[in-house]
């Protein structure tokens, strides 16, 4: 079956025909559907792909903001096909699933005639039951203006430490805790950080999550974590969050918490000519 494929520019008409496609996988999709909810309450621009047959989705991508990597959903084989097809480069790269990143970045690559590399291996976990209680010295709090700009130059570290885009710090942090989705572990003053997305289909993806280095192994992220992971799940929403594969201590330390890998995610860069 081949697939027909429109580009959209409207992020609220993308949302009227992609809410059903998203909410069919919430855990899956919610990296997608933050990203088109923050392009439509900013009014940011963008392109987005949509692969179907009549009113069917069958595919979707977004890049949003410009000169970010493409996002690609869970899809069939020939809905990816239709969309590496679509997808007018350059752009410097693609993140998805491990099944469908390597299929587009392949697909992609051969059509552009440009070279491809694989730059990143996340795991995408969701929270099942949480595993007895984590302990920690000190306490748990929402953060407050007062620590915005401490927890700004704590996303940028966290940017670098992981190769993550650190654009607008400043303005992700207020935001975040103007809409107390924000916290941090206190023992002698602030010790780590952990915030989450905006909901998105009942999900909350949880991160970023930070320690300073002097400040580690004392177990005040593990902590944080499994508190707010409560505090999320007790509301009624499922929690997710992405590690980095070759990261054995943040993977061992969610598997702890009660977290259980549910996908494997890929990013590829495309070489720029």
């Amino acid at each position: 079956m081949s697939f027909e494929v429109a580009e959209l520019r409207d992020p609220d008409e993308v949302h009227e025909r992609v809410h059903d496609y998203l909410l069919a996988r919430p855990a899956d999709h919610n990296l997608l559907h933050t990203i088109l909810e923050h392009a439509r309450e900013f009014s940011l621009e963008g392109r987005y792909w949509i692969a179907g047959d009549g009113e069917l989705v069958e595919g979707f991508a977004l890049q949003s903001p410009p000169g970010m990597r493409v996002v690609l959903g869970r899809m069939r084989d020939n809905a990816i096909l239709a969309l590496a097809d679509a997808v007018e480069g350059p752009i410097p790269g693609v993140q998805a699933d491990a099944a469908t990143a390597a299929r587009f970045a392949g697909h992609f690559a051969t059509r552009h005639r440009v070279a491809v590399s694989s730059v990143e291996a996340q795991r995408l976990y969701e929270l099942k039951e949480i595993s007895g209680v984590v302990r920690a010295a000190g306490a748990p709090r929402l953060a407050t203006p007062e620590d915005r700009f401490m927890l700004a130059d704590w996303l940028v570290e966290f940017a670098e430490e992981t190769g993550t885009p650190a654009v607008g710090a400043q303005e992700a942090v207020d935001q975040r805790i103007a809409r107390e989705r924000f916290w941090v572990w206190e023992h002698d003053g602030p010790t780590s950080m952990v915030s989450h997305a905006p909901i998105a289909g009942g999900v909350a993806r949880v991160g970023p999550v930070y320690t300073p280095p002097a400040l580690r192994g004392a177990g005040y992220a593990t902590a944080c974590v499994q508190y707010v992971s409560r505090l999320l799940t007790d509301r009624g929403l499922r929690c997710i969050l992405y590690t980095d594969l070759g990261n054995p201590t943040s993977n061992a330390i969610y598997r702890r918490i009660g977290y259980t890998p549910i996908a494997e995610i890929l990013s590829y860069n495309f070489a720029t000519r």
